[in-house]
């Protein structure tokens, strides 16, 4: 569509040329019989194509201001929006912070207050039954004593008897 409008152009725009150059008297074209009828007929047909040609580049300059305004206003509501999102943020980071400056000051004035719980009834002690045997459990086996044990080599010379 593009190139059929392009193509419309300069037909256009010739045929302005040629007109004009019809109307100065420079190109002569069919003026031996009727001069003054063609030359009002191509200067018919060149002012309404010149205004068919002021017409619709009129057209597409408002449609481009008014993609343009479409543009900007979308823009604007976007740095709106972000600058509504960063108070907000700024307004969460600044309410933070102060609640830990009043938790610090809360914590360095007074030491925080343990409660332990308190038992509503003594706890009840049985008895232990004699009759029943306790066990102990078993000793731990003694340490070795590396000193204890002797070595071999297969030299007789370093073959040290145990100590008893």
């Amino acid at each position: 569509m593009e190139t059929v409008k392009k193509t419309v152009n300069i037909l256009v725009m010739i045929y302005l040329i040629l007109a004009l150059l019809i109307y100065l008297d420079i190109l002569n074209i069919g003026q031996n019989t009727n001069p003054g009828f063609y030359t009002n007929f191509f200067l018919a047909g060149g002012l309404l194509m010149l205004l068919e040609l002021v017409t619709e580049n009129i057209y597409i300059l408002f449609l481009k201001r008014s993609h343009v305004k479409q543009y900007q206003n979308k823009i604007n509501e976007l740095k709106a929006s972000l600058y509504d999102q960063k108070q907000e943020t700024q307004d969460l980071i600044k309410k933070h912070n102060e609640e830990l400056a009043i938790a610090r000051a809360n914590q360095n004035a007074a030491p925080p207050l343990v409660q332990h719980p308190q038992p509503t009834s003594r706890p009840v002690l049985t008895p232990i039954n004699p009759d029943v045997d306790i066990t102990s459990a078993p000793l731990p086996p003694k340490p070795v004593n590396p000193t204890d044990y002797p070595t071999r080599n297969t030299d007789s010379d370093n073959y040290r008897e145990p100590n008893r």
